[in-house]
C-alpha cells in the first residue's frame, strides 16, 4: 500500500511541473550554468563546476544569448559574440532558433522555470541549466577577500 500511495505521489509531482509556454519566457532572462547533457543514447555528463554561463535575454519574443566567463573581480569577461533568438510556439512546444553569423540552429524548450531550464537539440540530446544569482556570487567574492 506504501509502494501505491508513492508512486501516485511521484506522479502527481511530475504532472504538476509547469509546461514551458511563450507566456513564460520572460524567465529564460538572466546568467544560467550548464549542470549536465544527456544523450539520445542515455550517455550523461555532468558539470559540477564550469566557469562559463550562458545569458539569455529575450523581450517580445526576441532577444540574444551568449556566453560569459565568471572573473574573481565579480565581472564578467563578455567578447562581441553572441546569437540572435527568436522565440515561438511550434506544434505547442516552445522553440528557441538561433542564429548568428556562424550558423543556425533550433532547440525545444523542455522545461522552464526560475531556477531550471531545459533545451533539447534537433539530434535529442537534452541539456540541463541552473540559474544564477549573480548578486549571490559577488557577495561570496567579497567574503572571500
Amino acid at each position: 500500500m506504501k509502494k501505491m500511495a508513492f508512486i501516485i505521489a511521484c506522479l502527481v509531482v511530475l504532472s504538476c511541473k509547469e509546461k514551458a509556454t511563450i507566456k513564460n519566457i520572460d524567465k529564460i532572462k538572466g546568467y544560467w550554468q550548464i549542470t549536465k547533457v544527456e544523450t539520445v543514447e542515455g550517455n550523461e555528463k555532468d558539470y559540477p563546476v564550469n566557469e562559463n554561463y550562458e545569458y539569455f535575454d529575450i523581450k517580445d519574443k526576441v532577444g540574444f544569448h551568449k556566453k560569459v566567463r565568471w572573473q574573481p573581480m565579480g565581472t564578467f569577461l563578455v567578447d562581441d559574440l553572441q546569437e540572435k533568438i527568436v522565440a515561438s510556439e511550434k506544434d505547442g512546444q516552445l522553440v528557441l532558433d538561433f542564429s548568428s553569423n556562424f550558423g543556425k540552429h533550433t532547440e525545444s524548450v523542455i522545461e522552464l522555470s526560475d531556477s531550471l531550464l531545459v533545451l533539447e537539440s534537433k539530434e535529442g540530446a537534452e541539456f540541463y541549466y541552473k540559474k544564477v544569482n549573480v548578486n549571490a556570487l559577488s557577495q561570496y567574492d567579497k567574503k572571500a577577500e
